[in-house]
């Protein structure tokens, strides 16, 4: 996605195309996990501003549905892009590293599950996480 593409999605949803969201956007939409405030601080916030303003744009993005939260492990939300042309591709498992946090998305899975008739009408959705240890953890 460019930043003119960035700019317009931003304007579509009533919001001004500052420096700093069209950075935090940019770094979520590339990358290949979800990330976390602190993450985006440490990667961002010499060119976009500080922790503060980072913050207000990650809430700004929830709350206008251009962004999730992918996990909330350990009380640390992480960032995922949401691509609502591809929603139906988006959805995925999550694995979380029990030693490091490091949450990244999961390949194609098939999850089989059912739910009771008297839920179906109410439910929104579901995440699924798998919890282990990550490949560079002992």
């Amino acid at each position: 996605m460019t930043h003119q593409e960035i700019r317009n999605l931003l304007k579509k949803h009533n919001l001004r195309s500052t420096t700093a969201r069209i950075g935090v956007f940019n770094r979520l939409i590339h990358s290949e996990r979800p990330l976390s405030h602190s993450e985006l601080v440490q990667d961002l916030s010499e060119l976009y501003g500080d922790q503060a303003t980072i913050y207000r744009t990650l809430i700004t993005f929830v709350d206008n549905g251009l962004i999730r939260v992918a996990s909330n492990v350990g009380g640390i939300a992480r960032y995922e892009f949401v691509d609502i042309k591809h929603e139906s591709k988006h959805i995925h498992p999550h694995f979380v590293c029990k030693a490091c946090g490091i949450v990244s998305c999961l390949p194609k899975t098939t999850i089989i599950h059912s739910v009771d008739e008297r839920w179906k009408e109410i439910l929104l959705g579901a995440e699924v996480q798998f919890l282990g240890m990550c490949g560079a953890c002992p």
